[in-house]
């Protein structure tokens, strides 16, 4: 990786604000100095003064030690003041001076609060910055404090089959990309070594032009500079487009690639092949390092460093043949290899480098090679999903379907991808719903497992009558504690406690002080046929109650235990109705004593 440096001896910085008869214009240089872009502000048509102030502040945004450094947020910072001049013009009174702002002139904006409109309260901010001679009312209400963005609309994550499907039709552009560009550079080889043996003047002339293709980066031409492509030069738009991989080959790399790391489509497009091995080049799986920007982060947290690994992500597909489709480092390899040609064209060392005719006079020689910024879904050929043909693609989509499968966090806080991307996708909102349910039902059959009352039936009762050791043995007692628990002596009010004195409430070997009421969830409990008449009677009088006094106070008091007495009867097969008749006055006025506390400890 190359280090930073300082400007040669003489250096100067180029003239970027330009200021003509007719025009007001700022120049942009990209950063490696490969590319320019004017802007013009004469246009804006909003006064002379304002013209120049929004040009001054869009230059030192846009200059050294600016925080706007890539095309892209350029290109926004002059559409946000350009909205904001449309905005100006069509006020009844509109201002020509600085002077003449007023809070009005804002105040709709940010009465909006959408993303839009506070995009562009911001893009004024940035230029206006330091702009001492504002209004002071304007002033203040440009940079009072702006609440959060309003949400609208939501971005959905791709299903899994459209995600499957994506990726599919980004390897399969990218495999015919990879297919025709090394044939063309085997031609290539061959023609350079072999040349003098050729007879065939029809190869012989389509050699000379691939080889004159190759070596200057550009097409024949006559000296008005158009493309000469009669006689000799027939087919040679044909074959510069098969020896340079197309913008839409491209964007399917972009594509592929966020599908498998998760990276913003920026910080993609921004790579370099910059790198260093972390690996040991013979045994470990491949692992390369590569530093990379998020420009969000802003001016001091933009710079991190990212692996690419050759381990695949998606076990189950990759390349039909040696190229390696399904990993991170297998790709940045295959787009290292696609581009290596462009990339010395346009003089850069990003990764990924394109042709564009319209481009030519801003690139660095002139040639229209250049390090693509951006990609745009709409540029892609397309993938298919369920043999139909989608255009284009949602990037956004795309990273939020990562996120989503792999509920981790990419160049961002674990906090972020929580609240931003996934409590936020009407997608996957069914998804949690269902694991957490899953979850809870599984709890919930683990704590009836444990804690549900052992229950005796009648055939048990009457086979201890002849056996009492075998049953002893099955419930973990003895035969003395089984003879006490029949003849009814560990009877609490709707079971009977086997361990009084290590129940689950108080510390092992104090008496249990828990309401009766507990006994239904407690592992110490016992039910025997003959308790299920009092069961009964406490399911119906604890419904009862639920008629009788406010919903949220039944439920804090009485909502368990009429949970587990509808499991505990249920297992049994009782029939509450039926059974409730069974039982006495002594009974009645015993069961709403426990339910009024009257047996609790105070």
């Amino acid at each position: 990786m190359k280090g930073a440096a300082l400007p040669e001896h003489g250096y100067e910085r180029p003239n970027s604000l330009i200021r003509l008869s007719d025009k007001v214009i700022v120049r942009v240089f990209s950063e490696n100095g490969s590319s320019q872009k004017d802007f013009d502000f004469q246009s804006f048509q909003i006064g002379e003064e304002l013209e120049l102030a929004f040009a001054e502040g869009f230059d030192r945004a846009t200059g050294p030690g600016g925080t706007r450094r890539t095309n892209e947020s350029t290109k926004n910072l002059y559409s946000g003041l350009r909205a904001f001049a449309k905005l100006l013009n069509a006020a009844s009174n509109p201002p020509r001076a600085l002077s003449d702002l007023r809070p009005a002139h804002i105040a709709g904006l940010r009465l909006q609060g959408t993303k839009n409109s506070q995009s562009i309260v911001m893009a004024i901010r940035v230029v206006l910055r330091g702009n001492s001679s504002l209004p002071t009312p304007f002033r203040e209400l440009l940079f009072a404090p702006m609440k959060s963005a309003a949400y609208v609309g939501k971005v959905s994550a791709y299903s899994e089959s459209e995600f499957r499907a994506i990726r599919r039709s980004a390897r399969t552009e990218i495999r015919a990309a990879l297919k025709r560009v090394r044939t063309m550079e085997a031609e290539l080889a061959a023609w350079q070594q072999h040349s003098d043996e050729v007879v065939d003047p029809e190869v012989a002339r389509r050699g000379n032009l691939l080889a004159f293709i190759a070596a200057n980066g550009d097409l024949p031409r006559y000296e008005s500079g158009l493309v000469n492509q009669y006689g000799p030069y027939k087919n040679s738009p044909k074959i510069f487009r098969s020896l340079f991989p197309t913008l839409s080959e491209l964007a399917a790399i972009v594509i592929l690639m966020q599908c498998l790391t998760g990276q913003n489509v920026t910080t993609i497009c921004e790579l370099t092949t910059a790198h260093a091995r972390a690996d040991d080049q013979e045994g470990e799986d491949e692992v390369l390092l590569i530093r990379a920007q998020k420009r969000r982060r802003g001016r001091h947290a933009a710079e991190m460093d990212i692996s690419f690994t050759s381990m695949p992500v998606w076990l189950d597909e990759g390349g039909k043949d040696d190229d390696d489709f399904a990993s991170p480092f297998g790709l940045f390899k295959i787009a290292e290899e696609l581009c290596h040609r462009a990339r010395a064209f346009a003089g850069s060392e990003r990764l990924l480098c394109a042709y564009s005719s319209k481009r030519r006079e801003t690139t660095f020689n002139g040639l229209g090679f250049r390090g693509i910024n951006q990609v745009s879904g709409s540029i892609w050929n397309g993938w298919v999903h369920e043999d139909k043909h989608c255009d284009g693609i949602d990037t956004m989509r795309l990273r939020r379907t990562f996120l989503e499968l792999h509920q981790r966090p990419v160049a961002q806080k674990s906090s972020t991808l929580a609240d931003t991307y996934l409590s936020k996708d009407p997608g996957s909102l069914p998804t949690y719903q269902a694991v957490v349910d899953e979850a809870l039902s599984d709890e919930v059959n683990r704590i009836r497992a444990t804690n549900t009352i052992r229950t005796l039936s009648e055939d048990e009762v009457r086979e201890a009558a002849q056996d009492p050791e075998a049953l002893a043995v099955q419930l973990g007692l003895s035969a003395g504690k089984l003879k006490e628990l029949l003849d009814g002596r560990l009877d609490t009010i709707a079971a009977a406690c086997v361990d009084p004195d290590n129940g689950p409430y108080d510390p092992a070997g104090q008496a249990c002080t828990a309401s009766f009421l507990l006994c239904l969830g407690c592992p110490n409990a016992r039910s025997e046929p003959r308790h299920i008449p009092v069961q009964s009677l406490l399911s119906k009088r604890i419904r009862a109650r639920k008629l009788e006094m406010p919903a949220e106070q039944w439920t804090q008091r009485y909502q368990v235990a009429d949970e587990q007495l509808q499991d505990l009867l249920r297992e049994q097969r009782a029939d509450v109705d039926e059974m409730a008749l069974q039982t006495s006055d002594h009974d009645f006025q015993m069961v709403e004593a426990l339910l009024e506390g009257r047996y609790d400890i105070r």
